[in-house]
């Protein structure tokens, strides 16, 4: 097994110890800030109830790179389907005092994922994809409504974006 090898493997144990985890991003940094409350809010939000019970753990985690935005917080539920029921997405302001801004709640990938996700969208963004989105901590990516869905696991599997949309070029000029 080579050094590339235990590193896939790594990552994704790293990966699978997150299954239960989501990361919100852009909520404002409060001194003695209460986060089960910002989440109990983030459930009425969506519709879905989230009780104390059903969170092993929450807290704000630094970022990977030097930058002024509210550090991220990570949240583990006692379920995965606990997990996937608090939305993946984007939301408004939870109630929280002050400019209005967009919260977002995903899946807590690992840094690689992250660095994988960010490039998937870019490569989507410039072949005019419209959705780019995580699920079960695989990155998907669909060109419209109805068309087929691309899996993304690799750096090599974001050509596959660029691919199809060559393909589906040529298959509408003939």
């Amino acid at each position: 097994m080579g050094v590339l090898d235990l590193e896939a493997k790594i990552d994704l144990l790293e990966q699978q110890a997150r299954q239960c985890n989501v990361e919100i991003s852009n909520i404002p940094e409060r001194r003695n800030e209460n986060l089960i409350d910002l989440l109990e809010c983030l459930g009425k939000q969506i519709g879905y109830s989230i009780r104390k019970e059903d969170v092993v753990s929450i807290h704000r985690v630094p970022h990977a790179a030097q930058n002024n935005k509210p550090k991220n917080i990570v949240a583990k539920f006692t379920t995965r389907i606990q997990r996937d029921n608090t939305g993946c997405k984007e939301h408004q302001q939870l109630g929280i005092s002050g400019t209005s801004h967009k919260v977002f709640v995903n899946e807590h990938l690992t840094l690689r994922n992250k660095q994988l996700f960010r490039k998937a969208r870019e490569a989507a963004s410039s072949e005019g994809y419209k959705f780019v989105w995580t699920k079960h901590s695989t990155i998907l990516v669909r060109e419209t409504e109805n068309s087929a869905v691309l899996a993304i696991r690799t750096i090599e599997d974001i050509g596959k974006i660029k691919a199809n949309t060559k393909s589906a070029k040529t298959n509408s000029s003939m």
